[in-house]
């Protein structure tokens, strides 16, 4: 770092420069031949599995980050983030998340498996002087893409409402200002593209998976008539990044072997497209995120949840996640190892074929943490010392189970310990995990296990804790986070992650349906149901964009933000008399829109 740290007037501290060094520019790749490291473009490396993408945190020293990269791919998202592309040629992640967790991006899901009334959405819409539609305002939808030839999306001109398309898949078109890779199409060359016989050859942008168009249609869709639907913001514009698949490099480090898998790095830049565009506009945006990940600590702080939650608060731009459906997946275990006891044990049932997995344990400072094993077949690994920043590996002698264990004494974003796991080929069965620590007389920790799909339906906890198992970004402070509940039968839904965050904070905010929702799907004219607690938050993103017009649009609150719009949210929402609020299970209560604007005339947050 000292060749290139040198007499810069603004740069990141020498500490993370270091540690970049000896991470990610090491003499083995420094020393790759030049020609070689340098063929491939920006817009290629990112698509290239060849080359891995990273996080970096820093405090506004953008100058020093540019010069310590010069030649890389850096793309500097605001003054706290920016995410670099280099060569994946003898980098080890488990050394990168050793020295920065958060450097290596998390793995996300989609968050699914006679509504809008119950959300107060149509007597908003339909009060003569409310009559909101979202005019005014931009939709920002990171998903799978939509399918931009169906009607809901159409003006009565038959002209479209979708502003622009960013398509991170497609190599061919062209690549939107500021970012390198995927393919921009806007409003002009959509109407162009269904004005033509094959829409399809001038705009290849398409939604095979069907759940984008179906939020988008929930938040935004226009009406049908024949189809009995409506979507909620039904003349707002409509913004869309269409997320590529997580590299396999990454899926391979994570062991999924699901098809729909989007990397952090992929979704921050999704965001900051729809952030810039909506600047450009000089228009209000809701941006909707309907995915979902169990790493992290659960707190609310990280890379992603850190960024969302600086977004959330700047005058026109709110933001909604989905809680997650991690509520009985039976993927969170918590206990407190106290000053009676050597360790804690934690038993995990390993189902048959397991490949993989990763477990990640966090313990609150400044107590200090360790593991150790014991096998289904009897074998076991003592106590691990917690030594800073190491990592080792375990193979089994009886088993062909290999584990890797690093700890992070103090987590940069979170200051907790956190005690990273990973699992090769375990053996079926029970394991055990003792948990061992010292420090304060009672050492509380939490475990969680991937989400669902990313681990076997047989991998589990044996004695799970419900509770503190909305999936991340659902836990960001500043953004609304939406549980979801049968709108017929006013019941939670099931399988809704529950809160609170792992610091006690208020977390899920509210609930709307989420359950047996009826929507468009793909191909156009089709329509499904869907429930999760992705679907819940397309109406809250739909509601907070009326909220838009009404606030910004038409000049009543001009520098709304999406903290405002949450707290006009929470205001009206509709509480059960028997019942406490806040809970971990409903939060605030469940959405209703009509009921906010009612408590406007009382008075203003």
């Amino acid at each position: 770092a000292g060749a290139k740290g040198e007499g810069a007037s603004q740069r990141p501290s020498r500490t993370l420069l270091h540690i970049l060094h000896i991470l990610l520019k090491t003499d083995a790749v420094n020393n790759m031949d030049e020609t070689a490291v340098n063929m491939l473009n920006c817009r290629e490396k990112l698509l290239d599995n060849e080359y891995a993408d990273y996080i970096i945190s820093f405090n506004g020293n953008v100058e020093g980050l540019e010069e310590y990269f010069q030649g890389d791919c850096l793309q500097v998202l605001d003054n706290n983030l920016a995410i670099v592309t280099l060569p994946r040629q003898n980098i080890n992640l488990m050394s990168v998340i050793t020295q920065l967790y958060y450097m290596v991006p998390k793995c996300y899901g989609l968050m699914d498996s006679t509504n809008l009334e119950a959300g107060g959405i149509i007597r908003t819409q339909n009060q003569p002087v409310l009559n909101l539609r979202g005019r005014g305002t931009i939709i920002g939808v990171v998903d799978t893409g939509i399918d931009y030839r169906n009607r809901l999306f159409r003006n009565e001109d038959g002209t479209t409402r979708i502003a622009t398309i960013w398509d991170q898949t497609i190599r061919s078109g062209r690549v939107p200002e500021g970012f390198f890779y995927g393919s921009e199409y806007t409003r002009q060359e959509i109407n162009e593209a269904l004005r033509s016989e094959e829409p399809l050859k001038m705009v290849p942008s398409m939604d095979t998976q069907g759940h984008g168009t179906f939020v988008t249609g929930i938040i935004a869709g226009g009406k049908d008539e024949e189809a009995d639907f409506t979507g909620i913001a039904t003349q707002a514009e409509i913004a869309v990044v269409k997320l590529k698949q997580a590299k396999p490099y990454l899926k391979d480090f994570y062991f999924i072997d699901e098809e729909e898998v989007y990397q952090e790095t992929d979704i921050l830049y999704g965001i900051s497209y729809l952030i810039n565009y909506a600047r450009k506009r000089n228009m209000p945006i809701s941006i909707y995120l309907g995915i979902g990940t169990n790493s992290g600590d659960h707190s609310g702080e990280g890379a992603l949840n850190s960024y969302l939650t600086r977004l959330n608060s700047a005058s026109g731009t709110v933001i909604s996640i989905a809680a997650g459906n991690e509520g009985n997946a039976r993927h969170h275990a918590a206990g407190i190892v106290t000053e009676n006891d050597e360790y804690a044990t934690v038993e995990i049932n390993v189902g048959s074929g397991e490949s993989g997995f990763i477990l990640e344990v966090w313990g609150d400072s400044p107590n200090i943490y360790a593991v150790g094993f014991v096998s289904p077949y009897g074998e076991v690994v003592e106590r691990i010392p917690p030594r800073f920043m190491t990592r080792q590996r375990i193979p089994f002698f009886l088993e062909r189970t290999v584990i890797e264990v690093s700890y992070v004494l103090v987590e940069e974003f979170t200051g907790r310990q956190l005690i990273f796991i990973r699992m090769t080929e375990p053996t079926e069965g029970i394991w055990r995990i003792r948990i061992y620590a010292t420090g304060n007389r009672n050492k509380p920790y939490n475990m969680w296990l991937p989400i669902r799909g990313f681990v076997s339906e047989d991998t589990f906890f044996l004695q799970p804790e419900v509770e503190t198992t909305i999936t991340n970004p659902g836990n960001s402070r500043g953004p609304i986070c939406t549980t979801a509940y049968n709108h017929l039968t006013n019941a939670l839904y099931f399988e809704a992650g529950r809160g609170y965050t792992s610091d006690g904070d208020i977390k899920p905010d509210l609930a709307a349906p989420g359950v047996d929702i009826y929507g468009p799907s793909i191909p156009a004219g089709n329509y499904v149901r869907r429930t999760g607690t992705s679907i819940a938050t397309a109406h809250t993103a739909g509601a907070a964009a009326l909220l838009m017009e009404w606030g910004i649009s038409r000049g009543d609150v001009p520098r709304l933000n999406g903290t405002q719009i949450k707290r006009y949210l929470l205001r009206g929402a509709s509480r059960n008399t028997n019942m406490d609020y806040p809970n971990p299970l409903w939060g605030y209560g469940t959405l209703d829109l009509y009921a906010t604007f009612e408590t406007l005339q009382e008075r203003s947050p």
